[in-house]
């Protein structure tokens, strides 16, 4: 729980974001405009400062910002911002913006945020992770050992990294943290969702453009290639980039040069990229929809997150953690609930989880949580495995009986994914080419 001002002249989108915000258990104060505001910073303390960056006809969020860092130092101040305002955005977070989300915001995407700012705040939690600071990197299996060394070893060295990964298996988090302990670690991290930002205007966000090199474009502007410089830019989900972007990122890449819109001339940047997609890109090459040249650039350091479902051993120890984050060190888990949350499918993996511990802890009575709360959202429809006494009541066939399985299997991840066999193949972590030979191997139906 959080206690937030926000900072909105819109009526509506005030009363949309207050309604969302509250629904997550924040409590929320609001301000219409920078009087407002003020008032409630000198009045009292705030864990975050949400405010809007366009109020009133003007960036007046970089006023709320100045004014947070100087009456409230210890909140973490959010941004929202239309893509136009990326560079004011850039400049607000200079003056000391925690981040910036890009509208529209999903509730999801803003209440992540707020859990990131949260973390950042909490010095025990901050202390607790120490090296590694978010809860995702919890767990001792060889996977997230090996993740662990993987990303300490592209710390130390600035080459390209490219992150895969499904949702929710914390790709942006391993980017900070790779960010973090290198040697650009004081320079800026710049996130970019590359499935956010409309075609049209990607090669603006992104290279900046000259005055009147489009209709609308009354000033120079640089893009978040240049706002990077010293640091880092993290591209998320690159799979969705345009191919003329690609083209010109690849140049960046070759060169350390970028070229605005509308622009003859080429400008030196020293920013180091980190790249992440839950696509299959060496797919995507092969479907030309990806650059192959682009791709062997990016994939210099290859990094993978696992799903949580490939480290159910480390289940535990994240929930335990988690749990000591938001519900303090005497909060109890009953062995039973510990045990079905380990094996739960948690297809949204930490994020999934993170999700379903908030919910049992605000159902909860006091600090304990036990296998009943879990009944509402995943019932318990007794043990998924298959026992000897099992196999011989069935008929005492193996093979009918795995076929049984396998069938189910398939049929909840096409179900999952909507019909879709490429997102059931990366479910299921098998090949596309290898859940086509088991649909047909049990003469189930293939999705067009």
């Amino acid at each position: 729980m959080a206690d937030i001002l926000l900072v909105e002249d819109e009526a509506n989108a005030r009363q949309v974001l207050t309604l969302g915000l509250e629904g997550r258990g924040h409590i929320v104060a609001e301000a219409a405009g920078l009087e407002e505001a003020q008032a409630l910073l000198e009045s009292r303390g705030f864990d975050i400062v949400l405010t809007d960056l366009r109020m009133n006809g003007y960036d007046a969020g970089i006023d709320v910002v100045r004014m947070a860092v100087d009456l409230c130092p210890r909140a973490k101040v959010l941004l929202l911002t239309a893509y136009a305002s990326a560079e004011t955005a850039v400049e607000a977070m200079r003056l000391g913006a925690f981040d910036y989300l890009t509208k529209p915001v999903s509730s999801e995407e803003l209440g992540q945020a707020i859990e990131r700012a949260l973390a950042e705040n909490d010095d025990a939690f901050v202390e607790h992770q120490s090296a590694i600071k978010d809860e995702v990197f919890v767990g001792e299996s060889t996977l997230m050992q090996r993740v662990r060394e993987r990303l300490l070893r592209a710390a130390a060295r600035d080459f390209t990294v490219l992150i895969s990964g499904e949702s929710g298996t914390g790709k942006e988090l391993a980017a900070r943290f790779v960010h973090k302990h290198s040697p650009r670690g004081s320079g800026p991290f710049m996130p970019v969702h590359c499935g956010a930002i409309p075609e049209g205007l990607f090669e603006s966000e992104l290279f900046g453009h000259c005055k009147g090199s489009f209709t609308g474009a009354d000033s120079d502007r640089m893009g978040l290639i240049e706002s990077s410089d010293g640091g880092t830019l993290f591209l998320d989900e690159i799979g969705e980039m345009p191919m003329a972007a690609q083209v010109k990122l690849l140049r960046v890449l070759q060169d350390m040069k970028v070229r605005r819109v509308g622009e003859e001339t080429e400008r030196k940047v020293d920013v180091r990229i980190i790249a992440a997609s839950n696509r299959n890109l060496g797919e995507a090459v092969q479907q030309g929809i990806f650059r192959e040249d682009l791709f062997y650039r990016l994939n210099v350091v290859p990094i993978h997150m696992p799903a949580l479902r490939q480290r159910r051993e480390d289940i535990p120890a994240l929930v335990m953690s988690l749990l000591k984050h938001w519900g303090g060190e005497h909060t109890h888990i009953s062995d039973v609930c510990m045990q079905r949350l380990s094996k739960l499918p948690l297809l949204g993996n930490v994020r999934e989880l993170e999700n379903l511990l908030q919910r049992l802890l605000a159902l909860s009575d006091g600090d304990s949580l036990d296998e009943s709360l879990l009944d509402d959202f995943y019932p318990d429809t007794g043990s998924s495995s298959l026992t000897l006494n099992d196999l011989k009541q069935q008929g005492g066939n193996l093979d009918q009986a795995l076929e049984s399985i396998e069938r189910q299997l398939l049929s909840e991840a096409l179900q999952e994914s909507k019909g879709n066999a490429t997102k059931a193949a990366s479910i299921l972590g098998i090949s596309f080419r290898s859940i086509r030979y088991r649909l047909k191997k049990l003469g189930m139906k293939e999705p067009s």
